[in-house]
């Protein structure tokens, strides 16, 4: 099941969004849910009951707390880097408040109903719900680990470490390889000893980044120019 928010001050653009995403159900024969908010406020109070999304169309210009205020909630205060937000707005002036939130998309209105799908499609590409793996073998057996819950591959040696929020696990294989593989899903090939999945990116700087388990990472000085080359296309994605 992919869990969908939608969080707009207008019920008419509500509405709009969710008939799209109802079509494109029916079409597609995915199992998509669909939850409506029309204050910030509501749609903050249920994810920290613990409501969870995979993604959140969300408008900048809500009353009382706008759009760019409620990301920061979700990415600050309740510590969630994995939900996907899309926000929309009929204006331009906000684009560097929304870097801080790491959004996946923006959409303007009027909104159009290809856009909203392929950001639906982008969002359960990157949350593994379009069937995407990382396959690997250890001790002679084929394994399968979603790409989402990557955070970086670190060489060790002849063997490669794969790092998830939760675990360490060990092949024998090499960095090149594992990026040639991985490098349509967004992975960022830092170091000759790291490569980090884009998503799970919270702050870039010049010389280091860091990951969603706070982990420091470096980032060689041959490759700085490249990797922010690459930066500036994702983020550019985002517009």
């Amino acid at each position: 099941m992919f869990h969908i928010a939608i969080c707009d001050d207008q019920q008419i653009i509500c509405s709009e969004i969710e008939r799209v995403i109802l079509n494109y159900t029916k079409d597609n024969l995915n199992e998509i849910v669909v939850d409506i908010y029309y204050t910030g406020e509501e749609l903050c109070r249920f994810m920290k009951s613990g409501e969870e999304f995979d993604l959140i169309f969300l408008d900048i210009e809500l009353r009382n707390i706008n759009g760019v205020e409620v990301g920061k909630i979700i990415r600050d205060e309740m510590k969630n880097d994995l939900v996907q937000i899309v926000y929309i707005s009929g204006k331009d002036n906000y684009y560097l408040e929304l870097f801080e939130v790491r959004p996946m998309h923006f959409l303007h209105k009027p909104l159009k109903p290809d856009k909203i799908i392929k950001d639906i499609e982008k969002a359960m590409e990157l949350s593994g719900r379009l069937n995407n793996f990382y396959t690997y073998k250890q001790n002679h057996k084929v394994c399968k680990l979603p790409i989402k819950d990557i955070l970086y591959f670190e060489s060790d040696n002849r063997r490669v470490k794969i790092i998830t929020a939760v675990s360490e696990i060990y092949f024998y294989g090499s960095l090149e390889e594992v990026f040639r593989e991985v490098s349509k899903y967004r992975f960022l090939y830092i170091h000759k000893s790291y490569i980090v999945n884009y998503t799970h990116i919270t702050r870039f700087g010049h010389k280091e980044i860091v990951v969603t388990n706070n982990t420091i990472l470096p980032i060689s000085q041959q490759r700085r120019k490249q990797i922010l080359e690459q930066q500036l296309v994702y983020e550019r994605e985002v517009m």
